[in-house]
């Protein structure tokens, strides 16, 4: 679908990840020229269970969750707001069927990139490979800190880490999925917010 793209959202999508550094204009234009823009209604998926993730995406808008099913049970694996990138790390690497799925919680605008286009233009350019590099340090290491955090931390210490990462995004995500990106029960969540006095979203919010 033809979208108007944001340049400054993407612009300063690079300079915050390669830490104040722009591309020159005919490199950005390329790649540019390579994205794809997906327009998502709420609940719509980018990425079913079973498919083989071809995208790196970004946020421009909206929100995305990605989850799993383990058991029977829905699993949140990772919340993606605006300025926020996203993937299945090990379907687009290996090209296997991914289980994770990719979801639209808000009607949301993504930026996306192919796997084979984001190859091709690292092997063009070495800005590029760095941002690529980059991108994925910063997934790496996110993925460690949430591993670390599931098996060392406490409720109050997960919750309060998610808070300093994506506030805002707290009250725009049912609590069923935020106990289940933490690793605790509903209850257990609920007790925490009392505890600290933060806010949550409202019986009529959790039900909408």
């Amino acid at each position: 679908m033809q979208h108007e793209l944001d340049l400054q959202f993407i612009q300063s999508q690079i300079q915050k990840i390669t830490g104040n550094a722009t591309f020159p204009a005919s490199i950005l234009n390329e790649v540019i020229s390579m994205i794809e823009v997906f327009h998502l209604k709420k609940f719509d998926q980018f990425l079913k269970a079973g498919e083989v993730c071809k995208y790196w995406g970004f946020v421009d808008s909206g929100l995305i969750r990605t989850f799993y099913f383990k058991k029977g049970k829905d699993v949140t694996e990772y919340f993606a707001p605006e300025g926020f990138s996203f993937t299945s790390l090990e379907s687009i690497f290996t090209g296997k069927p991914s289980q994770l799925i990719i979801e639209a919680l808000e009607p949301t605008v993504i930026y996306a990139l192919s796997k084979s286009n984001v190859d091709k233009l690292c092997d063009k350019y070495h800005e590029v490979e760095i941002l690529y590099r980059r991108i994925l340090e910063v997934t790496l290491i996110a993925s460690q800190h949430r591993a670390d955090s599931l098996q060392f931390e406490t409720a109050e210490e997960k919750y309060e880490n998610l808070l300093d990462k994506i506030p805002k995004v707290l009250l725009r995500v049912p609590s069923l999925y935020v106990a289940s990106y933490l690793g605790i029960t509903p209850e257990t969540l609920s007790r925490v917010r009392a505890k600290q006095g933060k806010p949550h979203r409202t019986k009529e919010e959790e039900e909408g």
